[in-house]
């Protein structure tokens, strides 16, 4: 599996939940900076994902965050 399909993968695995780059480098075990990078790229799908300062998930902080949009959710 590539890196980009394993936090692919862990985010629509954990739909609504936000989680900060480096707890998807937990998650992962994918490098942070490239993370951030497939983070990134993901928000350009809006339906599907959204990245956005709010609180992270597991680290009760605010910060950039990514989540997978559950279908009820609708756009910010």
């Amino acid at each position: 599996m590539t890196n980009p399909e394993k936090v692919y993968q862990f985010l629509k695995s954990n739909p609504g939940n936000c989680y900060c780059d480096n707890c998807i480098e937990k998650q992962t075990k994918v490098d942070r900076h490239e993370v951030n990078t497939i983070a990134s790229t993901l928000a350009l799908f809006p339906k599907e994902f959204a990245r956005k300062k709010t609180i992270c998930g597991c680290g009760y902080r605010e910060k950039l965050v990514t989540s997978f949009r559950t279908s009820t959710q609708v756009s910010s």
